[in-house]
């Protein structure tokens, strides 16, 4: 199964995103469409990751959160602050 992951090491001040492919076992690899998934690999939890799952924001929350960015960003162009 694909997925967009991304993934963030506060050590190495590092991120990245990338399509990665998980096997069907993995539990990256069995969410919902708008699921997301979080995995936190710290000293505590480092051979058996916590794993964060939860319905995602959905499409018209997600929708109306990028045409508000779109506005601010519109605004600072322009000169306006808001």
């Amino acid at each position: 199964m694909l997925r967009y992951v991304a993934d963030i090491d506060v050590r190495a001040v590092t991120a990245a995103v990338r399509l990665q492919s998980f096997p069907p076992t993995h539990p990256f690899a069995n969410i919902s469409l708008t699921d997301n998934i979080v995995q936190f690999v710290t000293g505590r939890y480092c051979d058996n990751p916590l794993i964060v799952r939860g319905p995602g924001a959905g499409p018209a929350v997600t929708a109306a959160g990028i045409f508000a960015d779109l506005l601010r960003l519109c605004g600072m162009l322009s000169g306006q602050q808001g």
